[in-house]
């Protein structure tokens, strides 16, 4: 799970005018978040981030991207040198998002074989993405509520993600799952339905949850609300490549949610309402993430916050 060590938010109120602590602290803070967690910790080689705010410390601090599409087409054909690069500037850990059922997989397979040679930097999330739901497999039943004869050996997707998550120790999230209601690449309703199973399979297996929403604010949080009334407290949840206003970041929030920010925080206009919000979201409450290749600067044009 997400055992994060917490952090002081001191900085964070004065982010205008400390901005160069405040980058320190967010970096501390996502160090100690995973390498902290009990499951990674025994996998990885590096110690727990002192407390000590010396300047070698802060020289030393290494960093955490929550999430990167490593098997897409833009970076499969050299994903060794997309991972030795991050690496290089001090990315210790990488988390390959699972879409589907074949990127999870594939990226399961990339992790295996990186870190049975290079040393433990990947993990993984498995899941399917909103965009996919239309491919997410459940049971098929009659108005009786009884398996159709024909599908009654049918393997359901949980029946696959519950197998990846269980038998492989760099499995530890599920998603990226959620709802988006931008795109709508997948019906609604069958957006719901692979959510929603996929929300109970993290409560059953305790393992937190990647999630996207884009536009789809209120549905996402009754699915949550819903499934931890069955379950009781569902494990620890991360809005990944959050784009949403002040409003919906204090409902993730109080609700105790992680929340993910990509490199859109630095584009001059898509970013600032983002950049205003940041100061109300406490150091132990933020991830960062490239979530690449998307999210990312046209002709590696950057703008200074």
């Amino acid at each position: 799970s997400f055992s994060f060590l917490h952090t002081t938010s001191t900085h964070h109120r004065h982010y205008h005018r400390r901005r160069h602590h405040h980058h320190i602290a967010v970096k501390n803070s996502i160090t100690r978040r995973l390498i902290s967690t009990p499951r990674l910790r025994k996998m990885s080689s590096i110690p727990p981030p002192s407390d000590s705010h010396s300047k070698e410390s802060k020289q030393q601090c290494k960093l955490v991207d929550i999430g990167i599409n490593l098997t897409h087409r833009a970076l499969i054909k050299h994903w060794q040198e997309v991972i030795q690069r991050a690496i290089n500037v001090g990315v210790a850990k990488i988390l390959l998002t699972g879409t589907s059922l074949k990127s999870s997989h594939q990226n399961l397979k990339l992790a295996h074989e990186w870190n049975t040679k290079q040393g433990t930097n990947l993990f993984c999330t498995v899941g399917v993405h909103p965009h996919d739901a239309k491919h997410f497999v459940t049971p098929a039943t009659t108005t009786d509520g009884n398996l159709k004869k024909d599908e009654t050996d049918a393997r359901t997707t949980i029946d696959e993600m519950k197998d990846l998550l269980q038998n492989n120790p760099f499995a530890i999230a599920v998603g990226e799952c959620g709802l988006d209601y931008n795109r709508n690449f997948s019906t609604r309703t069958d957006q719901m339905t692979a959510f929603t199973e996929q929300v109970r399979l993290a409560c059953e297996l305790q393992m937190p949850l990647f999630i996207h929403e884009r536009e789809a604010h209120e549905n996402l949080v009754q699915v949550l609300d819903k499934v931890e009334d069955e379950f009781g407290k569902h494990p620890p949840v991360v809005i990944h490549c959050f784009t949403g206003n002040l409003n919906e970041a204090q409902v993730y929030l109080s609700k105790g949610y992680y929340i993910g920010f990509t490199g859109t925080i630095c584009k001059k206009e898509r970013g600032a309402h983002l950049r205003e919000l940041l100061p109300h979201v406490p150091l132990d409450k933020i991830m960062v993430e490239t979530d690449a290749p998307f999210m990312g600067f046209q002709k590696n044009k950057v703008w200074q916050i």
